[in-house]
């Protein structure tokens, strides 16, 4: 079971002087317990891709299904897979809309009829994760600081439960400390077998962490496989708004001389390579 993505095609102001094509054939499937990295530059389509996920939007053409369930207007399928899929936007303030943290993270729950106990249980659980204690209970989301907004959204969709997260550049605002807690709380639902789509412009994370990584350019998918694949083809052809780490450009550099070492963003993996590695 999974999100499966198919020609996706996505339309914005159809049949006026604004029409543009935001996604044009776009494919691709993010199964349960695979952390999947989408990465592009600046109007690739990203955010567009993210928002058709969970039906927030709908396909020009082409279809997007979470298990086995295809994604139409007006159908009960919508609160089916808004169920299953929860939505992290780019900035929380477009998620948020209550007037206490409590209260907003409870909101998914009690949508979906959770008993009262469990809604308690699932909202003092989920911001307990995303690291916002009791004290901020009460507070006015509006008044927290931008990192302590995300976490909020963040907490907001992990209290649903939801069987995939899909999360656009959910790292930005938040402090190293922060950053670093997000990621370990996301490696921790990915073992516990949810499905993370990760939508960023960060070649580090997305090299660091995903088991597969998904490359758009001009609204198409341009690349699609696990990262050390996808390595060797941007090392070979510069893709717009894409930064490869130096690190792997050093031990592109490295094999071009003849050394047999990986194509890594591990400094300490590339140290070993090359100290076992033998020029022919």
């Amino acid at each position: 079971m999974s999100i499966a993505v198919r020609d996706l095609v996505h339309v914005y102001h159809p049949g006026t002087p604004l029409e543009t094509k935001a996604l044009d054939g776009v494919t691709f499937e993010a199964a349960k317990g695979i952390w999947v990295a989408v990465v592009g530059h600046t109007g690739s389509g990203k955010s567009t891709l993210a928002q058709h996920l969970n039906g927030l939007l709908l396909p020009s053409g082409g279809s997007v299904s979470i298990d086995g369930v295809t994604i139409r207007s007006g159908e009960d399928s919508l609160r089916v897979v808004r169920q299953k899929v929860g939505l992290v936007f780019q900035y929380p303030e477009q998620q948020l809309f209550e007037e206490t943290v409590f209260q907003e993270v409870a909101f998914g729950p009690k949508n979906w009829g959770f008993p009262p106990d469990e809604i308690k249980y699932e909202v003092e659980k989920s911001l307990s994760q995303v690291g916002i204690g009791p004290e901020f209970f009460g507070v006015n989301p509006f008044r927290l600081s931008g990192g302590q907004k995300r976490r909020v959204a963040i907490a907001s969709v992990l209290s649903s439960r939801p069987d995939y997260l899909v999360l656009d550049e959910p790292t930005a605002g938040l402090d190293s400390a922060g950053k670093r807690q997000l990621l370990a709380l996301l490696l921790d639902l990915k073992a516990l077998g949810k499905g993370i789509v990760h939508v960023t412009h960060d070649m580090d994370l997305a090299l660091g962490l995903a088991d597969i990584v998904l490359v758009l350019d001009e609204g198409k998918s341009l690349l699609w496989g696990p990262p050390e694949l996808i390595l060797g083809e941007l090392l070979e052809h510069d893709i717009r708004g894409l930064v490869i780490p130096p690190m792997v450009r050093f031990a592109g550099k490295l094999r071009d001389l003849g050394f047999e070492v990986p194509l890594t963003w591990d400094p300490v993996r590339l140290a070993d390579a090359i100290c076992r590695s033998r020029r022919p």
